[in-house]
C-alpha cells in the first residue's frame, strides 16, 4: 500500500485515511451490477461524503464511472480545476448567480420549473453555448422537481428555448427500502418518460436509482445509475450490506495526548455526566465535535486502542474527548486510536456511530471537520 498526501500522520492530531482503491473496487461493483451500456455517476456531492472530492472522484473515473454527480455549481467548479473532465450534473437547484459559472465550467444543469430554464437559456445565448440540461420530475420525494402531470408542458417549453439541450430527465427515490412506495414512484417516473416521448422528445439518459434501489429494482437502472453511498461503503438501508456487500473506504484515528489515573467518585468533562465508580485511567484524545466528533457520541461510543475496545467517557467537547483505558495494558501517551475503521480484530463501523448519534451514516461522514489530515491511499501497483 502506498499513502499519498500526508507525509506522517503523527502531523496533524488526528488523520482520515481514505483508500481509493477500495472505492474503486466498490465502483467496478456496481459498473458489473448493470447491464452494458448502462453508465455509473457516482455522488462525490459535498466533498465527496466527507471522503474528499478530488481524489475520489479521479478514482471513481479510473475505476469506470462516466459522469459525476455534483449538488453545486461551486463543487463543479473545485473538480473542473483539478482537472476532471468527464462530464458533471448539478442535481441541486441552481442560483441565478450562480449559473454563468456552470455554463463556463461546461456543468449539465438541472431544471426544477421552467424560470430555472428561463435564467439559463438566457445565460446560455449570452456565452453563446448550447448547455445540456436535464429535467427533475418530483415522483414522490416532494422536494424539487416539476409534477409528472405537468411534465409534458414543461419540457414543450424548455425544448423551444434556445441555448439549451434537453438530454435527459430524473427522480429520486424518497425511501428506496419501502418497495411498495418506490415501485409506486418508479412507476410515475416511467409514466412521464413515456409521456415525454410520445410528445416526440427523445431524452438520452434517464436515470432514477441510488446505490439502494441500483440493488433492489434492476428496473430503476433505465441509462445510468448514480451510486452515493456505497461507493463509500456503507448502505442505507444496513441489511442491504448482505446482499451487495461492499467495502469500507474511510477510517479516522488520532493519538492519546494524556493519561490520567482518578480514585472513584470523580466526575469528569462539562456538565459532570460521568463519575468514576472504580479507580480508573483515562486517556485523553485530541478531537471533539469541532472535528466532527459528535457531542452524542458523549458516554456511548467506544474507540480501539491495540485492536481494543475502550468506552468514551463524560461529555464530548470541541476539542477533546475522553476514554476509559483502565482494563487495557500498554497504553501511552503518543498510543493509536482508531475512531473510525478496523485495528487488528476490533473494528468501529461509521454505521455504529450513527446508531449512537440516532442518524445515518451520511451525517457521521459529511461532517467530518477540516481539522482533520487526510491521507489517501492505493495498492501498490508493484
Amino acid at each position: 500500500m502506498s499513502i499519498t498526501a500526508l507525509q506522517h500522520p503523527s502531523h496533524h492530531r488526528s488523520w482520515i485515511e481514505v483508500d481509493l482503491s477500495a472505492l474503486g473496487r466498490n465502483v467496478r461493483r456496481f459498473c458489473d451490477l448493470v447491464a452494458d451500456g448502462i453508465e455509473v455517476m457516482p455522488c462525490v456531492k459535498a466533498d465527496a461524503y466527507g471522503h474528499g472530492a478530488i481524489a475520489t472522484s479521479r478514482a471513481a473515473v479510473m475505476a469506470g464511472a462516466s459522469r459525476l454527480v455534483v449538488a453545486t455549481s461551486q463543487e463543479g467548479e473545485e473538480l473542473r480545476a483539478a482537472g476532471i473532465e468527464v462530464p458533471i450534473h448539478i442535481l441541486g437547484a441552481s442560483l441565478p448567480e450562480e449559473v454563468p459559472r456552470a455554463i463556463e465550467e461546461n456543468l449539465t444543469l438541472s431544471i426544477h420549473e421552467t424560470e430555472i430554464a428561463r435564467l439559463v437559456s438566457l445565460a446560455a445565448v449570452k456565452h453563446q453555448r448550447q448547455v445540456p440540461v436535464h429535467l427533475k420530475i418530483d415522483t414522490g420525494m416532494g422536494r424539487l422537481g416539476i409534477l409528472p402531470e405537468d411534465v409534458v408542458a414543461a419540457a414543450r417549453e424548455i425544448a423551444h428555448l434556445p441555448g439549451l439541450q434537453l438530454t435527459g430527465a430524473f427522480m429520486h427515490f424518497a425511501d428506496a427500502g419501502d418497495e411498495a412506495y418506490s415501485v409506486a414512484q418508479l412507476a410515475r417516473f416511467k409514466d412521464a418518460c413515456d409521456a415525454l416521448e410520445g410528445d416526440g422528445l427523445q431524452l438520452p439518459l434517464c436515470h432514477a436509482a441510488n446505490s439502494a434501489a441500483a440493488v433492489l429494482y434492476p428496473d430503476s437502472h433505465f441509462q445510468m445509475i448514480r451510486p452515493g453511498a456505497g461507493i463509500y461503503g456503507y448502505h442505507c438501508p444496513g441489511w442491504l450490506q448482505k446482499r451487495f456487500p461492499v467495502e469500507a473506504v474511510l477510517s479516522w484515528r488520532c493519538v492519546v495526548v494524556q493519561l490520567k489515573d482518578y480514585p472513584p467518585g470523580k466526575s469528569l468533562g462539562y456538565n459532570r455526566t460521568f463519575t468514576t465508580r472504580r479507580p480508573t485511567r483515562v486517556a485523553v484524545l485530541p478531537v471533539g465535535y469541532g472535528d466532527g466528533y459528535l457531542r452524542s457520541f458523549s458516554n456511548r461510543a467506544d474507540v480501539l486502542i491495540h485492536g481494543e475496545r475502550a468506552p468514551v467517557v463524560g461529555m464530548i467537547s470541541m476539542d477533546y474527548a475522553m476514554v476509559d483505558v483502565t482494563d487495557l495494558s500498554g497504553v501511552e501517551v503518543g498510543s493509536h486510536v482508531t475512531l473510525i475503521g478496523q485495528d487488528g480484530e476490533g473494528q468501529i463501523s461509521v454505521e455504529e456511530l450513527a446508531e449512537h448519534a440516532d442518524t445515518i451514516p451520511y451525517c457521521i461522514t459529511t461532517g467530518l471537520g477540516r481539522r482533520p489530515g487526510r491521507c489517501y491511499i492505493q495498492d501498490d501497483p508493484s
